[in-house]
């Protein structure tokens, strides 16, 4: 199995821990093998496994037993991560997806490499499915071979290698290997692409995985050139991602920009029309007017002079009736953790605050300054108008204390603080599935 990888940059050597994204596949057990006689034969960081149950096959926790088996052999440890699909509409594979890469960063702590198993053959099915989704150069360069995931990064050793090496070396050396039957079928565009299309492209055309594998390189090569164009980022204070608008520039190269702007960001992007719709009325539209661009699942809204790349807050949120200052909490709204008030107010420990939303407060006293309406407070600390109903609010009996993210108000200065430690401050974070 050695054979199959080649040599690491010195930046993956000295990782402070390696990872195996282990499916029990073929190809992920090939690379699970060859990792192990990487770190027998050579110096390498310790190496761990992780495993998704994504429990939606009937056979899911025999895979996970497998998975265990080979891990147990190699003596390398196995977490496994029992997930809960829950439907976002945008189809199960999506879905699973998230999931497992919200797993993945779960385990991955500062600097440590996820080694995962994709290969020629899911490099060229990626780039056929973005080109018929109309993908831009960010798009059809395929799969590439390292990015950040969570606190650590993601490489991909075996991106030349195809998939049918890869289950012969595994089948010869007598390895046990998960055969996911829903991988045949075609109901799915990429089973429907391996199945029935690529097929029919080899008898035509038998080296089109280093034709496509070349395109891609080049495209690759474009993103780099248009990556180094200038694009003024920023994002809103609830983190949604945005382009600044530069009123100089015609519609054309503000379409040009958000197109460019939404292939860095990793967004399949609309087709031209809309795009130079959406410039147009960015440009010309007053400072009342919200212009928005929807297609599939993302959403472009123009705003502050900003177009953004919108998060939707959820109207069936349930957020916690009551927290208690230092206790972090989570749920579909997202996570509620805490720190020191160094500089400013805080919280004492141990308080019990309710948790409501902002749309059920009418007015609002900030910190030091006088009573004003809610809206209006929002809107100068430059919440974008869909969140300002939706924000968490912490009450201490009748009065609120603080408005999550935007700021203390004056019944925090209300609350005793009898300790010398400083006082906690609440920090929201957005729920990854948003």
């Amino acid at each position: 199995m050695r054979e199959i990888l080649t040599t690491f940059p010195d930046a993956l050597l000295e990782a402070p821990r390696w990872w195996v994204a282990l499916s029990g596949g073929a190809d992920s057990v090939a690379l699970l093998y060859a990792l192990a006689a990487y770190r027998d034969a050579s110096s390498a960081p310790p190496l761990h496994a992780i495993h998704v149950n994504h429990g939606l096959h009937a056979a899911a926790g025999e895979w996970s037993d497998l998975c265990q088996r080979h891990a147990d052999r190699l003596s390398i440890p196995l977490h496994i991560n029992v997930c809960n699909i829950e439907p976002s509409g945008r189809g199960v594979e999506a879905d699973a997806r998230r999931e497992r890469y919200r797993a993945f960063e779960s385990v991955l702590a500062e600097g440590d490499i996820l080694f995962t198993a994709h290969h020629a053959d899911d490099m060229v099915e990626t780039v056929l499915l973005r080109l018929l989704r109309g993908a831009g150069p960010r798009g059809l360069s395929g799969i590439p071979q390292e990015r950040a995931c969570g606190a650590g990064r993601i490489f991909r050793p075996l991106l030349n290698t195809t998939s049918d090496t890869l289950r012969s070396l595994v089948e010869a050396a007598g390895l046990e290997h998960v055969i996911d039957p829903s991988n045949l079928e075609t109901e799915q565009d990429r089973n429907y692409l391996r199945q029935v299309v690529l097929p029919a492209v080899a008898e035509r055309w038998p080296g089109y995985r280093q034709t496509i594998q070349r395109a891609a390189g080049l495209q690759a090569i474009a993103q780099q050139r248009l990556s180094q164009l200038p694009l003024l980022r920023t994002e809103t204070v609830m983190g949604e991602a945005a382009l600044m608008i530069d009123p100089t520039v015609d519609v054309a190269e503000l379409a040009a920009q958000i197109h460019q702007w939404l292939g860095e960001s990793d967004i399949d992007s609309p087709d031209r029309r809309r795009l130079i719709e959406l410039a147009r009325q960015a440009l010309d539209a007053g400072q009342d007017r919200l212009p928005e661009l929807r297609w599939g699942d993302s959403c472009l809204r123009v705003w502050n002079g900003w177009v953004i790349s919108v998060t939707e807050p959820a109207n069936d949120w349930t957020l916690p009736g009551e927290v208690a200052v230092g206790q972090p909490a989570e749920g579909d709204w997202g996570r509620l953790d805490w720190e020191t008030a160094d500089d400013g107010p805080g919280l004492p420990a141990g308080a019990r605050l309710a948790c409501g939303a902002c749309g059920e407060v009418e007015s609002v006293t900030p910190l030091n300054r006088p009573q004003k309406p809610t809206k209006k407070w929002l809107q100068e600390m430059r919440i974008p108008p869909w969140w300002r109903r939706h924000l968490p609010v912490l009450w201490s009996e009748t009065a609120p204390v603080w408005v999550l993210p935007a700021g203390p108000l004056m019944g925090a200065a209300d609350l005793d603080n009898n300790t010398a430690e400083p006082g906690l401050r609440p920090v929201w974070h957005l729920s990854s599935s948003l």
